[in-house]
């Protein structure tokens, strides 16, 4: 399993008389010396919206860093919705489409689609037309995605997040029924404790997840939380799924500085009890 951190291109500011590529190529080095494998950025940070100038400012700052951005989140933004009724798919995947080749050409391997604000179903909009539309939206994606040669993993959101897709097991079922080699599934510990989601459903997702996700309890840093979040049991079952690919905390640091070689370590010591 490789593990990696949710965080910006920007978490450490420049030190006087350094550029910010400078100080991004000093985080991913304190991230890389920390014990992660690669860094997750949100898509925002490749300006999907933005001048080609302003995604090569990232370019440059990733070109020789010591980590790779294998993965991004936080695909479409709330105001490119994909159900309800003011879906405009022509522009959605255009926005897909340079967000994917952008995301691609600094290294990515996955893009997760959570994006709960574009994918909830607006207050009395028929439930089954988003549903619909979800999958449409998912297929119209994927021929994109397959020529670009990047994954997307549907990321189920809690109940105060999402009105659509909620667990694990309603994922599998969705990736079933859209039925395209490229859109896969990701499984969040978070999500699925807010839930009560029972960590068996990650075995029986099997071979459609591609990524995974997780926090401790109160969506902070593994080993900072009043407790610990049931990570052997997650692990276990994604042994179960012959799922080791990659996981990343996606969370609340205090401290990015502090907290990200004891978090790792965490997580490398729970997989290997699992």
């Amino acid at each position: 399993m490789r593990f990696g951190i949710c965080a910006g291109p920007n978490s450490f500011p420049p030190n006087a008389g350094e550029t910010p590529a400078a100080a991004t190529k000093r985080f991913l080095a304190f991230v890389r010396d920390a014990g992660a494998d690669y860094i997750e950025f949100t898509v925002s940070a490749v300006a999907p919206e933005g001048s080609p100038a302003e995604f090569e400012q990232l370019q440059s700052a990733l070109s020789g860093a010591a980590l790779r951005a294998e993965a991004f989140n936080s695909f479409i933004p709330g105001h490119h919705p994909i159900t309800g009724p003011a879906v405009n798919l022509a522009a959605v995947l255009k926005y897909c489409q340079v967000a994917l080749q952008r995301c691609k050409a600094v290294g990515a391997d996955v893009v997760v689609l959570g994006s709960g604000r574009a994918r909830r179903i607006p207050d009395g909009f028929e439930r089954a037309t988003a549903e619909a539309q979800l999958v449409k939206f998912c297929q119209e994606l994927d021929p994109i995605a397959d020529a670009i040669g990047i994954d997307i993993a549907i990321e189920p959101l809690n109940t105060k997040e999402d009105n659509l897709i909620n667990t694990v097991s309603a994922g599998a079922k969705l990736v079933d029924i859209i039925g395209r080699k490229r859109i896969q599934l990701l499984a969040d510990l978070y999500h699925m404790s807010e839930d009560k989601e029972p960590v068996a459903n990650v075995a029986a997702a099997g071979s459609r997840l591609i990524h995974t996700h997780l926090a401790d309890l109160g969506r902070v840093a593994p080993g900072y939380a009043q407790g610990e979040e049931d990570f052997l049991g997650f692990f276990k079952n994604l042994k179960k799924a012959k799922y080791d690919q990659r996981c990343s905390f996606e969370g609340k640091f205090d401290s990015v500085e502090k907290q990200t070689k004891p978090l790792v370590n965490l997580m490398k010591k729970r997989w290997a009890e699992a």
